[in-house]
């Protein structure tokens, strides 16, 4: 019985050790959604530095609870890498704000988005959840 238990606490503490600590920068407090109609077209394709003077107006949703903070960031997570010679034609941009008041911004397009200069698929429960 003693074994099982030195094994057991042995087992218990080498999977404590091994989970990943999560990193302070890379936590957000919260998520600022800028986005006009996804589907809306233009007759060029409007780059990320771009998107504020073509659509001024754009609308807003904010999530500062921590429940749909995670919920965004499971997401952000999950998402796929695309091929880095597609841009995103920009219909919204995500602004991700850290504790120490940094701020990421995600540039998303319907197929495709940028973050920290890679670009992956959008997903598509996240257009939905914007279009919410």
């Amino acid at each position: 019985m003693k074994t099982l238990s030195i094994i057991l606490l042995l087992i218990a503490s080498t999977f404590f050790a091994c989970k990943p600590k999560t990193n302070p920068a890379d936590e957000v407090k919260s998520i600022k959604f800028k986005f006009t109609e996804l589907g809306r077209e233009t007759q060029f394709r409007i780059t990320c530095d771009k998107f504020d003077y073509y659509f001024p107006e754009g609308k807003v949703k904010n999530f500062t609870q921590k429940a749909s903070v995670d919920s965004v960031m499971q997401l952000l997570t999950d998402m796929k890498r695309a091929d880095d010679g597609f841009q995103p034609d920009v219909r919204g941009k995500i602004y991700l704000t850290h504790p120490n008041n940094t701020v990421d911004t995600l540039c998303v397009g319907v197929k495709v988005l940028t973050y920290k200069s890679a670009t992956y698929e959008t997903p598509q429960a996240l257009l939905a959840l914007i279009q919410k």
